[in-house]
């Protein structure tokens, strides 16, 4: 188990996540899993995961950070939280469907938590192309979605606005 210090400043890590100050964050993760090693421990996955995250966040380093998430999921396939976190790395490095996976595989593990419930809604989900038999890029059905449905309207964050996503029915609702 880690040492108490190294849960304080894990916990302090978590606080800056939650007001979005990923490199405050960033320092404190850092500090935890440093203080895990110097106390004769492996650090938590879990700390590991909030440092993939932050480090994706932060500098922008996805690439270094999908691997240390990665990573983390696969010693501990069984915690829903790395599974956002994983989720949330493969969103900033713009790979919307790997993202859309890793969170319904976390939600398979707890189909409740809060976190992964509420950004797979801000996904939403895609409607069928109007012409199934010719691809979702294809310029006929971008053109015939773009009449039947009107125009969609994108956020800088990539998230639509005001669009009606119909959910899984196996999600709860809000």
């Amino acid at each position: 188990m880690a040492t108490e210090p190294s849960e304080k400043s894990f916990e302090k890590g978590l606080d800056a996540v939650e007001r979005r100050e990923f490199v405050e964050a960033l320092v404190y993760f850092e500090a935890s899993m440093e203080l895990a090693q110097r106390g004769a421990t492996t650090p938590p996955m879990k700390h590991l995961s909030y440092y993939g995250l932050c480090l994706a966040m932060a500098h922008g380093r996805v690439s270094e950070a999908i691997e240390i998430c990665e990573g983390a999921v696969e010693a501990e396939f069984y915690n829903p939280d790395l599974y956002l976190n994983l989720g949330k790395v493969y969103l900033k490095s713009g790979d919307r469907s790997r993202a859309f996976l890793t969170l319904v595989r976390g939600l398979q593990l707890n189909p409740r938590h809060s976190g992964l419930v509420r950004l797979i809604r801000r996904l939403g989900v895609r409607r069928r192309p109007a012409l199934r038999f010719l691809g979702r890029n294809h310029p006929v059905n971008l053109v015939l979605g773009r009449l039947l449905r009107g125009p969609v309207m994108r956020h800088e964050n990539g998230f639509r606005s005001g669009s009606r996503s119909a959910m899984p029915s196996h999600l709860p609702s809000k």
